[in-house]
């Protein structure tokens, strides 16, 4: 499997000086966006699993919950770059970086509403990690199957309406 060895951003969110200078990079969102096709091809294999699965298998549960981890922790930078870079904002929670990216017409509203408990699911996989809510990760888990390519197709939408194509904003 390829690597994570991008960026990701961490749990504590950071404001950026105004006169930060953050360059749009289109090839920095698209290999994210690939990242994320890795991610959910992993996934995907275990789409036919049980929240009995999860709890029964250990490791079963720790490639799910990874996976989720992964593919939420690439989303949300993709986020923080299109905002910070396109927009000049530099939200302070994960779920202010999604409604942003709604209220910049990135993503649809129906897709925020989908994706809106991504951001507290997140935190609870990489800080919460003992009192995790198996039901709970196996909802979001299928879930994230139907939107995380969805993410994809609204942000490369949006990379094709605004970039016309070309690199750099």
């Amino acid at each position: 499997m390829q690597g994570y060895g991008l960026s990701a951003p961490s749990a504590r969110r950071r404001s950026a000086p105004e006169d930060s200078g953050v360059v749009f990079k289109r090839e920095s969102v698209t290999e994210r966006l690939k990242e994320l096709d890795v991610v959910l091809a992993l996934l995907r294999r275990y789409a036919d699993k049980t929240p009995a699965d999860l709890q029964a298998d250990l490791a079963l549960r720790w490639i799910v919950e990874r996976g989720l981890l992964a593919g939420a922790t690439l989303i949300f930078d993709v986020a923080d770059h299109i905002l910070a870079a396109h927009f000049t904002l530099y939200p302070q929670t994960y779920r202010e970086s999604l409604e942003r990216l709604r209220d910049r017409g990135v993503i649809s509203p129906s897709l925020w509403e989908k994706m809106a408990t991504f951001a507290g699911l997140r935190n609870i996989l990489a800080h919460e990690y003992m009192t995790i809510d198996i039901p709970k990760v196996h909802r979001q888990f299928l879930r994230a199957l139907e939107t995380f390519p969805q993410f994809q197709r609204e942000v490369q939408e949006w990379l094709d309406r605004e970039g016309k194509g070309h690199g750099d904003k």
